[in-house]
C-alpha cells in the first residue's frame, strides 16, 4: 500500500463510472497498474479505498447512545431466536447480558438453521408471546407471517437481526433491525477497499459466501464486487454452504485457489469460514501465498492476524449488536421514537497486524456496555 493518501472521492459515485477511459470516451489519461489499465475513474476508487483503509484501521470509537427520558422498564420477558454458528451465539449472549442487567427474564431458542427448525422455534415463541423478541431469521419473513402477526397482536415488540430482505419498507410487526442492508453494504465496501488499498490497485480476489443468504449477504457481496470492479478488476465468487463450515468449506477454498493460482486475496463473508482453513492451506502448499480477509472478527481471527496466518478482518459489534437490539426494544416499549436507530450501520473496524489489540481482547466497540447502561439509567 502507498504511504501517501490522496483526496478521498465517493467510491459509490466513482464505482458507477466506467473503468476504461477509452471505452468512456472521456479523454482521461490511463496508466498501467498490475497489468491493468487504470482510468481516472479507477484512480479515484483506489484513492478512496486508501483513505477508507487509513481511517478504519485506526481505533474506531463507539457510537453515542441517546439517553432515555426515564429509566428503562424492568421485569420484562425477552425471547431470543438465534442460530448455531459462533457469530450468532456471540450476538445472542450480548442481548442476554443486556436484558439480564435490566432484570428481564430471557429465553434463548436456537434453531438448527433449517427452514423447518426455524419455523418450529417461531411457533414456540408465538404460542406464548413475550414482551419483546429479537430473532435471526433462517427464512424470509413471508414464511413466518402468521407467527409474526400473532406476536404483533399480542403487543410483542420485535427487532430482526440480519434480516433476509428489508422488513422496514412495509409497515409490519418488525419495527427495527440490526445488521440491516445499510450495515451490510458498509462491510462489503470496507472489505473491498481493504483489498484495493493493500494491493494499491486492481487485485485478483475471490469472495466466499453462502448464496442461500443472498437476502442478507447480497449487499456485502455486491458492495465488495463494486469496489473491486471500480478499481479495475472483477472479483471472483465461490459459493459454499454454511452447513459445511469446518467440514468441506476449507477444501472448497483450496480447490478454488488451485484452479485459480493467480488469486491473491480471499474474502470470507463470515469469519467462521476460517475453521480448518489455515491447516488446509498449509497442507496444499498455499500458506503465505494468499491473503485471508474475514468478516465479523473474533478472538481466534485476531490471534491468527497476530500470528500472520490471516491478513485482516472487519470487526463488527457482535455482543454490542445484542445490546443494540435490546436498546431498540426498550425504546419501542417506552414509545421513544427510534429515528435512524431503527436501521443504522453499526460500529466497524478493520483489524490488521499493526492494530490488533492484546490477545483475549474482544473485537467490540470500546466500553459499549457502560455506554448503554448510562443511556438506560442503570447503575
Amino acid at each position: 500500500m502507498r504511504t501517501r493518501l490522496r483526496t478521498p472521492v465517493s467510491a459509490l459515485a466513482a464505482g458507477a463510472l466506467c473503468l476504461m477511459a477509452a471505452a468512456c470516451g472521456s479523454g482521461g489519461s490511463a496508466e498501467a497498474n498490475g497489468g491493468q489499465v487504470t482510468s481516472a475513474a479507477a484512480k479515484a476508487v483506489i484513492a478512496d479505498a486508501e483513505a477508507a483503509y487509513a481511517k478504519y484501521t485506526r481505533p474506531q470509537p463507539a457510537a453515542s447512545v441517546p439517553a432515555l427520558p426515564s429509566p428503562a422498564p424492568r421485569g420484562k420477558r425477552l425471547a431470543i431466536v438465534t442460530c448455531s454458528i459462533p457469530v450468532c451465539v456471540t450476538l445472542s449472549r450480548g442481548a442476554e447480558e443486556a436484558a439480564s442487567r435490566l432484570g428481564w427474564t430471557v429465553t434463548t431458542l436456537q434453531s438448527n438453521s433449517t427452514p423447518q427448525g426455524f419455523v418450529s422455534v417461531m411457533d414456540q415463541v408465538a404460542a406464548d408471546p413475550p414482551d419483546a423478541l429479537a430473532y435471526i431469521p433462517t427464512v424470509p419473513d413471508s414464511s413466518i407471517r402468521p407467527q409474526l402477526a400473532k406476536l404483533q397482536a399480542a403487543g410483542t415488540k420485535i427487532t430482526e437481526v440480519a434480516p433476509l430482505g428489508d422488513p422496514l419498507k412495509q409497515k409490519g410487526p418488525v419495527q427495527a433491525v440490526v445488521f440491516g442492508q445499510s450495515d451490510a453494504a458498509l462491510t462489503g465496501t470496507l472489505m473491498g477497499q481493504a483489498v484495493v488499498a493493500d494491493a494499491d490497485g486492481p487485485a485478483k480476489s475471490v469472495f466466499v459466501w453462502d448464496p442461500s443468504f443472498v437476502a442478507s449477504w447480497g449487499p456485502i457481496k455486491n458492495a465488495y464486487q463494486k469496489v473491486l470492479k471500480g478499481a479495475g478488476r472483477q472479483a471472483g465468487v465461490l459459493d459454499v454452504s454454511n452447513a459445511n463450515i469446518g467440514k468441506t468449506v476449507q477444501g472448497q477454498i483450496v480447490s478454488y485457489l488451485q484452479a485459480h493460482p493467480d488469486t491473491k486475496y480471499v474474502a470470507l463473508a463470515v469469519v467462521d469460514y476460517n475453521t480448518g482453513l489455515d491447516a488446509a492451506l498449509r497442507a496444499a502448499g498455499l500458506a503465505g501465498k494468499v491473503k485471508i480477509l474475514s468478516r465479523a472478527a473474533d478472538a481466534s481471527s485476531l490471534k491468527a492476524i497476530q500470528a500472520g496466518t490471516q491478513w485482516a478482518s472487519v470487526g463488527l459489534e457482535l455482543a454490542a449488536g445484542g445490546y443494540r437490539a435490546v436498546d431498540q426494544l426498550i425504546r419501542m416499549m417506552m414509545g421513544v421514537p427510534l429515528g435512524d436507530r431503527a436501521d443504522a450501520p453499526g460500529w466497524q473496524q478493520i483489524y490488521i497486524k499493526g492494530n490488533v489489540p492484546q490477545t483475549g481482547t474482544k473485537p467490540e466497540p470500546p466500553d459499549y456496555a457502560a455506554t448503554y447502561h448510562t443511556a438506560w439509567h442503570v447503575g
